[in-house]
């Protein structure tokens, strides 16, 4: 029986979602995490990942505690996370990308904390970086992460990632029309909020993103990722937000940067990583918001969009 005992005593079902963006590798090593948990209570495993990753369909086989799902038809991360919201089954759901390596004891500790916190709207965790880092991938993860790197305090947070997040279904079901197409994490954090509490940072759930990328691929991919960033974001918002976003984007290199720089230097280790990865940072904050921009401002989604590069790299490798 798939059940975990909550702080509050209830009886309450888990699903692990991860979402598949990456590669095969990425979703074996996020498996064998999960299914190396340590004193996690008993939880589902559900991989839904983009139908185009090689190697994917033999996983099946090898893991086979886990259930799979191939989103035909759907391939960006937000419509991938939608999915996986959709064919969860577990009362709490927990969900993370195939790039992310949990902790050992991530499952019992986030359960612990969706299933026993009153008043959290959503409960979210660290994001860390590997030590084979590049500055490349440090920059990378800065423009993606920067906010939940250590150092972070716990209690409420202004935001969240799906990379490190647990979700209550009951809380979810009551804002479905928020999240059934695309899981836009903004807007769905910011209804959740607005209903059920704060979003939660909980310190003590880590998890480890290791994604080794191309300076090319990564400053495109931030530029088609800020794209569709604000293509979805302008779904949820009236005509006025959208032309304050619009006026207001080309000064988004400048904050974003800002944000990034107060944030490494409260730690020896970011504040390194932030110097070195300067460069290669600077461009994907420019692309990003290059591309944010554009999306406010046509409303259209970029002409190409893949997961994730990786993906190129295994289809020549397998041709």
């Amino acid at each position: 029986m798939r059940v975990s005992a909550s702080e509050d005593g209830n009886a309450s079902s888990i699903t692990v979602a991860v979402v598949g963006i990456c590669s095969a590798d990425h979703i074996a090593r996020c498996l064998d995490a999960l299914t190396g948990q340590v004193e996690a209570p008993d939880f589902d495993i559900l991989v839904v990942y983009d139908p185009n990753i090689p190697g994917a369909e033999p996983l099946r086989g090898r893991y086979p505690r886990a259930r799979f799902v191939a989103n035909e038809g759907q391939r960006n991360p937000l419509e991938l996370a939608s999915c996986a919201m959709r064919e969860a089954t577990g009362d709490l759901i927990l969900l993370t990308e195939d790039h992310c390596v949990p902790a050992p004891d991530w499952v019992r500790v986030m359960a612990a904390a969706v299933g026993g916190g009153e008043g959290r709207a959503v409960v979210g965790g660290r994001v860390e970086i590997a030590d084979d880092a590049s500055a490349t991938d440090w920059a990378f993860y800065f423009v993606d992460f920067f906010r939940y790197a250590t150092p972070v305090s716990e209690g409420p947070s202004p935001s969240l990632t799906v990379c490190n997040a647990g979700y209550r279904r009951d809380h979810l079901d009551q804002v479905r029309a928020t999240w059934s197409r695309h899981f836009h994490e903004t807007a769905i954090n910011q209804a959740l909020r607005r209903r059920f509490g704060d979003l939660w940072m909980h310190t003590a759930s880590e998890v480890l993103m290791s994604r080794h990328v191309r300076l090319r691929d990564a400053v495109y991919e931030r530029y088609a990722f800020g794209r569709l960033f604000s293509c979805t974001r302008i779904g949820f918002e009236g005509t006025g937000r959208r032309l304050y976003y619009a006026l207001f984007s080309p000064v988004l290199p400048m904050l974003i940067m800002g944000r990034m720089a107060a944030k490494a230097f409260r730690s020896r280790k970011l504040a390194r990583s932030f110097l070195r990865s300067l460069g290669p940072l600077t461009l994907m904050v420019i692309s990003w918001s290059w591309g944010e921009w554009l999306g406010y401002l046509t409303g259209r989604h970029p002409r190409s969009l893949i997961v994730a590069p990786e993906i190129r790299a295994a289809q020549r490798a397998t041709s």
